[in-house]
């Protein structure tokens, strides 16, 4: 997931069940989604304790390729990290349907381009997948049209970091299971 982030017990056990058969083949899925599918590329880590080390894991996990006969298409191609304009990114401490690991990959991906100026990524301490409230999508909507037009820098949150602060800034409500939640 990323780390220990807040609400991600919470977030794994609203989607462990339909997170088990994400390729269901049924009318009612996204058929044409599961098609583009890879893990050949990606590395797991895993705590200690599980009965198995992460090379052993990552050499005898099975792993999914794209179907043949799915054409190359930029929206599921590798992100690169070599950004040229402002990208603000908002992002689920607890998506289990889109990791927040992948918050962090992208810094990494531009650091090592050298474009992490472009980019501002900001959490909000929450389960579930693009759940945002208006109150935490307008200001950051509002925050890069004045990157964009006024050359204003956004604040955000250092995703790197101590992930248990992730989120403290933006989040409006916070889920009363969270621990930063007033008790």
């Amino acid at each position: 997931m990323g780390g220990d982030l807040p609400l991600r017990l919470e977030g794994m056990s609203e989607r462990f069940i339909s997170n088990l058969n994400p390729r269901d083949p049924g009318p009612s899925k996204a058929q044409k989604f599961a098609s583009y599918a890879d893990t050949r590329q990606i590395h797991y880590g895993i705590d200690p304790g599980f009965g198995v080390d992460e090379a052993t894991l990552n050499r005898d996990i099975p792993r999914v390729e794209p179907e043949p006969y799915a054409e190359p298409n930029p929206v599921f191609a590798e992100l690169t990290g070599k950004i040229r304009v402002p990208v603000m990114t908002l992002h689920e401490t607890a998506d289990f349907r889109v990791p927040f690991w992948l918050e962090q990959d992208y810094r990494k991906r531009t650091d090592k381009a050298g474009t992490s100026h472009f980019l501002v990524q900001r959490a909000a301490r929450a389960t579930g997948h693009c759940g945002f409230t208006s109150a935490e999508r307008q200001p950051a909507f509002v925050d890069l049209v004045a990157w964009i037009e006024e050359n204003k820098v956004p604040e955000g949150d250092h995703v790197l970091g101590d992930v248990a602060k992730l989120g403290l800034r933006w989040t409006r409500t916070l889920d009363s299971r969270d621990p930063a939640a007033p008790k």
